[in-house]
């Protein structure tokens, strides 16, 4: 057991689900005077407190819930040189680097894993934006429609914020979106592709649960890229099933790569997310640095 654990927990998380959890957690701390629990207070919050941890010595850093908070987390534990090991109990509404990593849905047994001695390596990206802004996503990042929907995403909450709000918003961006032009460049190899979206992935969930990348593993070193290409706006409704299966990547218009550097470039008011959190525009830069944190996992994923 790690002996000096800060568990973060953001209240608004899952629609504010979180809360229901924070006293269960005090108790699991409570003979533990060296470890500590801190509830965010607004957004970046998680991630000043996840920097001050690592330079305070706390050997571990918990994220009670979902891929936003862990984003912050990750972001302040990179801060350091030698970062804690990151644990995650996923109360959001996604949660999908939280499937990529087979962690249990159950809170109790994600606390047991997040808090236990079996850890892995985890992959994960740097991205750079059009306006030179820099930061870490350990899930997934993308341009294009899945921008657009992560902007009008943000300022949702209660039911807003989960599954059902975010198919609801994404058929609303829909009806108003364009395709883009953008040029891909994956390693170095440039193409040219009219886009409905591009997606960066660290591991094969997106969206809440959508497979956007079924073969990603956030352990290998390389980055799934899913380019989404010129579709209609009927064929993509008709795709969202096929996106929670993984089998959208059979769609003719669908391509998949691999790489360790992603580099994407064309009309600046293309939007950009990460995990699913807006990050300005075009033109992004991604790369991976593998094996940058360990995580916990359950004893049957250890690595």
């Amino acid at each position: 057991m790690p002996h000096a654990p800060l568990v973060i927990v953001n209240p608004t998380a899952g629609g504010g689900r979180t809360l229901q959890w924070v006293e269960w957690l005090r108790e699991r701390l409570g003979p533990r005077p060296e470890a500590g629990l801190e509830v965010t207070a607004h957004r970046g919050h998680a991630e000043g407190l996840a920097a001050a941890a690592a330079a305070a010595g706390h050997d571990r850093v918990i994220a009670v819930g979902g891929d936003g908070t862990i984003q912050e987390i990750v972001n302040g534990l990179l801060a350091s040189a030698q970062p804690p090991t990151l644990g995650i109990v996923p109360l959001g509404s996604g949660n999908d680097l939280a499937r990529s990593l087979g962690l249990p849905a159950d809170p109790a047994s994600a606390w047991r894993a997040a808090i236990g001695r079996t850890t892995s390596r985890l992959d994960v990206a740097r991205a750079r934006n059009g306006d030179g802004a820099e930061r870490w996503f350990a899930s997934a990042g993308g341009i294009g429609f899945d921008g657009q929907v992560a902007k009008a995403m943000l300022d949702r909450r209660g039911w807003q914020a989960g599954r059902a709000g975010y198919l609801l918003t994404t058929l609303s961006e829909l009806r108003r979106y364009a395709n883009r032009r953008v040029e891909l460049v994956i390693d170095g190899a440039r193409s040219v592709h009219e886009v409905l979206l591009v997606a960066i992935a660290n591991g094969a969930y997106y969206g809440g649960g959508m497979r956007i990348a079924p073969w990603a593993r956030p352990d290998d070193g390389l980055l799934d890229v899913c380019v989404v290409g010129d579709i209609s706006r009927m064929t993509a409704l008709r795709q969202l099933p096929n996106l929670y299966r993984g089998t959208h990547v059979r769609h003719p218009q669908v391509s998949t790569y691999t790489g360790r550097t992603v580099e994407l470039d064309g009309e600046p008011a293309t939007l950009v997310h990460l995990d699913g959190e807006p990050f300005g525009g075009l033109p992004l830069r991604v790369s991976v640095v593998a094996g940058a944190l360990e995580v916990a996992v359950p004893t049957d994923r250890g690595g």
